[in-house]
């Protein structure tokens, strides 16, 4: 018999193939099945030596030239939200290249944002989400997008508050972007971190403020849009 039939399925390879409903046994595998099973092992083996901790399947995408899909295996680490916290793997050159990265920044680029701006919403109900929307291959933090819901349809006081706000990240080393929401009644308590910004209805917005590098770059600061 050839090498190819002598390959020994790891537990976590017949998982996946259970998973995906193919057969958990070598010989019953398609060749086109067999390669990608094991370089799915091979993209996990390299996070894992990498970062030192396990990581579990989530999905992949093999490449397809004619539709230009790219190679990209998801997978999420052990102890993080696989719903939330799943990031791909990708070939690059002779090895893979990932985005977890943007999975161990997210929660501290949150808290840094929490701690800065906490201040100036003193008495308010709100909540703020922080996202990633851009990160380096080397993991440093390019770009945020921050979100922010508040229970207040006073503009005399919101306004003040995006002018405060505005001023306290005038100092920020990288991009940012901001929207307020402004809700006419109690909303805040409701909004959930999973899908946060799908989480209220149109109707119950006052008004939305918005804050990017182009109303910076001209003085604005801010744009205000009232419903």
């Amino acid at each position: 018999m050839g090498k190819i039939f002598k390959h020994k399925l790891t537990r976590r390879q017949k998982e996946i193939l259970e998973r995906t409903k193919l057969p958990n046994n070598w010989e019953e595998l398609s060749t086109y099945h067999r390669r990608i099973i094991k370089r799915i092992e091979k993209m996990i083996k390299y996070l894992e030596k990498k970062y030192g901790k396990k990581f579990y399947y989530k999905g992949y995408i093999p490449e397809n030239k004619l539709f230009f899909d790219k190679e990209s295996l998801l997978v999420y680490a052990e102890g993080d939200d696989p719903e939330v916290d799943c990031f791909a793997v990708e070939p690059k050159g002779f090895g893979f290249t990932d985005e977890y990265a943007w999975v161990i920044q997210t929660p501290i680029v949150q808290k840094e944002m929490e701690e800065k701006l906490a201040g100036i919403f003193e008495g308010q109900k709100y909540k703020m989400f922080v996202e990633l929307t851009g990160v380096s291959d080397e993991g440093e933090v390019k770009w945020i997008d921050i979100c922010i819901y508040i229970d207040n349809k006073d503009t005399s006081v919101t306004d003040s508050i995006m002018d405060r706000i505005v001023e306290s990240l005038s100092s920020e080393t990288r991009e940012w972007d901001l929207t307020m929401y402004c809700f006419k009644k109690p909303v805040v308590d409701s909004i959930p971190s999973k899908e946060h910004n799908r989480s209220f209805e149109s109707d119950d917005v006052y008004c939305m403020y918005d804050s990017n590098r182009v109303d910076r770059r001209e003085g604005r600061g801010w744009e205000r849009n009232d419903r």
